[in-house]
């Protein structure tokens, strides 16, 4: 389609698209033919008032200044009106013609990157609107939409360049598409922090090109500073040279000289306008000067020792200290010095903590409260959920993947406490057409959570870091164990946390209670030892559930859940979706609990229904098997928002402080920590107790755990004292025999 072509088509709905002829009368306007430009969705063609165009009246200039949108396939729309004109185009209705307007992908709409074209595998259907413009209640679904990149799973996208690498992996755009939005979008360049050149271990050869980063997050551990420059700029700074976007990580992309070349000759009207050298938070301005202030203050304290090695394993772990996390860290860590702790090892009862002195608010400052075998807090530097303060790699499990887990299940349970066990129909009466959308939280962890962390202390008590099996008889005594501990049995340091009921002392559960289910998350932690997997954890799932007196329909979603966490924890899990199907499709997969993960997976492609009847549809919302189902319904539909997924993992008939806390344990495992919504962690009690036990379950099923490391080893048996002492034990990583619990 040519320019003229495209005045045409908009002149003609001027003239008849509305209920009158909008190029005659008072207010008459004309096409700004001088104004008329092509853009990668087609030619905007801008027109405005005779009058302000011909009088310059500037009164009755329209605002904003409309345009319409010309498709090459001559589809008229309206683009997007704000000042960035980032948003996506919407289509124009014709008068006397039926008012169906476009349902996008939310996450598409807001992506920075719709202003290139709306794809119609992004339409996720249309609703109907009425003469005056309100919306009805008729909607009708598009077959040809495609779930987008986040719903595929890709990780997190920051910037519109990896906006656009995602919508290239799901086929949204062309390559040529994609290559028009590159000239503007920015890349980040590490440079030496002297020259500011780019260095050395980024160039490439045959062809030429260079390695560049989709955002600061993914800029190399150990990065001193970097140039942010959009695409045109880097053509100029450096002709004849390519792109490698992301190299050895997912999005990523190579992009040759002559794409980029053609790109600029292409579209000749986009300017190079960014440039800008950077550097990583815990070397910038405001960080620096809170170090000097605390230096300052205080003779004899470096707050910024151990600063770089915590941003570097952020990075490490998928992360990136902001400026505040920065400072929180230094600000913590002058409270470490003041009061002599020493950093990277255990702390222990026998520590002189007589004269140490600690703020009353540990959060605001930069504290989080760690514990001891006495179940005394030992506050410490906080790591802002980004990072394990110990010297520990995982085997096949990663530490943000579990702690986020674990805090995703106590923010899960705590939005759905406040509805457990209502209908969908009262909630709404209550909290209106949404359902609860925050956790409304009486500052204590829930008993859910509580379970969670007795049950996660036991299983490290009872099982050594190289667990392989047991014999069945065993970990089903041990399920009786952890489920209904005996009063002659030695009690662990969360026991002697001040405040924290030990919620293993409610009344045993019913045979399909929900609660068995905790012991599946919790045994999905002995699967990412050397010795150990999936099938392993699952096993460990159904006998603990077995011994704790779980029938059998309910022992197995223990062992299926225990699977499925077990795939959640690796460090290169999948998406959620994508581990469900997996566990779902097994071979000699089946049972109850395995059809409610295949519920889940039909669920998360079909997308017919809304969520709440979704989960209302899937048994009666009150049995473990129910439970599980009806979260990950949630979680595969959802898991790309954990906001999301959790308010839709609640809102439901049935019990939704467990639904919530297993969606939670789910995103939370995919997000880690900083990827929950924060203000709901904030409202948890005693957060730093749920991130001591996660990293203390992840550390003693480590590469080098401290059970077996000689500096660590006498203090973490005093920490978790053997259930069964390794005399009586038989070799638990064998099995199971022998003995009886000690006291």
């Amino acid at each position: 389609m040519h320019a003229g072509e495209a005045i045409a088509k908009a002149q003609a709905w001027l003239r008849f698209g509305t209920s009158v002829d909008l190029t005659t009368g008072e207010h008459a306007v004309r096409i700004e033919h001088d104004r008329v430009r092509e853009v990668p969705d087609g030619w905007l063609v801008p027109y405005n008032t005779i009058r302000a165009l011909d009088g310059g009246d500037r009164l009755a200039s329209l605002v904003p200044r409309p345009m319409l949108l010309v498709r090459e396939n001559g589809e008229l729309r309206r683009p997007d009106p704000d000042p960035d004109g980032l948003g996506p185009s919407v289509p124009v209705p014709f008068a006397g013609q039926e008012d169906w307007r476009e349902i996008l992908e939310p996450e598409f709409a807001r992506s920075g990157v719709a202003y290139l074209g709306v794809p119609a595998s992004a339409v996720l259907g249309w609703r109907k609107h009425d003469q005056a413009g309100g919306p009805t209640e008729e909607i009708r679904a598009n077959p040809g939409y495609r779930p987008g990149p986040e719903r595929l799973g890709h990780p997190v996208m920051e910037t519109r360049l990896e906006q656009l690498l995602g919508c290239l992996e799901a086929r949204r755009f062309s390559r040529e598409r994609y290559l028009a939005g590159l000239l503007t979008a920015t890349v980040h360049i590490p440079v030496d922090p002297r020259t500011e050149r780019p260095l050395s271990s980024l160039w490439r050869e045959n062809p030429r090109a260079l390695a560049v980063f989709s955002s600061s997050r993914r800029v190399p551990a150990g990065t001193v500073k970097w140039v942010r420059m959009d695409v045109l700029s880097f053509a100029a700074e450096f002709p004849g040279t390519g792109l490698v976007v992301n190299p050895g990580s997912v999005p990523s992309d190579s992009v040759t000289v002559e794409e980029l070349t053609w790109a600029r000759a292409r579209w000749p009207v986009l300017r190079a306008i960014t440039r800008v050298v950077e550097v990583p938070a815990e070397y910038s301005a405001p960080v620096v000067a809170v170090i000097e202030q605390i230096r300052a203050a205080t003779e004899g304290i470096d707050p910024a020792a151990g600063l770089r090695d915590a941003a570097g394993k952020a990075r490490t772990a998928g992360f990136e200290l902001s400026v505040e996390d920065c400072q929180r860290f230094v600000l913590g860590r002058a409270w470490e010095q003041r009061n002599g702790v020493e950093t990277g090892g255990i702390a222990s009862p026998d520590d002189d903590i007589e004269g140490q002195s600690w703020p009353e608010d540990l959060g605001a400052n930069g504290l989080v409260a760690g514990y001891d075998a006495a179940g005394r807090v030992r506050p410490h530097a906080s790591a802002s959920g980004k990072f394990f303060r110990q010297d520990a790699d995982g085997v096949r499990f990663a530490w943000r993947r579990i702690a986020g887990a674990f805090a995703g299940f106590a923010a899960g349970e705590a939005l759905g406490s406040a509805v457990d066990t209502v209908t969908w129909p009262e909630i709404k009466t209550k909290f209106g057409e949404e359902g609860v959308v925050e956790p409304i939280s009486d500052g204590r962890l829930g008993p859910l959570t509580r379970r969670l962390l007795f049950h996660t202390e036991g299983l490290l008590r009872a099982l050594p870091p190289r667990f392989g099996g047991a014999a069945s008889g065993r970990l089903m005594a041990l399920g009786a164990l952890l489920s209904r501990p005996s009063p002659d049995l030695l009690e662990g340091w969360l026991s002697r946390v001040p405040e924290i009921q030990d919620g293993r002392s409610e009344p045993p559960p019913v045979a399909n209670d929900v609660t068995f289910l905790v012991l599946g998350m919790v045994a999905a932690l002995c699967g990412g030892g050397p010795d150990s997997d999936a099938a392993t954890a699952a096993q460990v799932g159904r006998l603990l559930a077995t011994g704790a007196g779980a029938d059998g329909p309910t022992a197995e979603a223990a062992g299926v859940t225990a699977e499925l966490f077990t795939g959640l924890f690796h460090t290169d899990a999948p998406p959620p979706q994508v581990v469900c199907r997996r566990v779902a499709e097994r071979e000699g997969a089946r049972g109850p609990a395995v059809a409610a993960l295949a519920a889940a997976v039909r669920a998360q492609v079909e997308q017919i229904r809304p969520d709440t009847e979704e989960l209302d549809g899937f048994g009666t919302g009150d049995t473990a098997v129910d439970a599980l189902g009806r979260a990950m319904i949630a979680v595969s539909r959802r898991f790309f928002d954990p906001r999301w997924a959790m308010r839709a993992a609640v809102n439901h008939s049935g019990r939704s402080a467990i639904t919530g806390a297993i969606a939670g344990a789910v995103v939370g495992a995919r997000a880690g920590v900083p990827g929950l919504p924060q203000e709901w962690l904030g409202g948890l009690g005693r957060p730093g107790l749920v991130e001591t036990v996660a990293g203390d379950a992840f550390w003693h099923f480590s590469a080098r755990s401290p059970a077996e490391d000689e500096r660590f080893a006498d203090e973490w048996a005093r920490r978790y004292p053997r259930i069964w002492p390794p005399s009586d034990a038989g070799g638990m990583g064998a099995g199971l025999a022998g003995g009886r619990p000690g006291t």
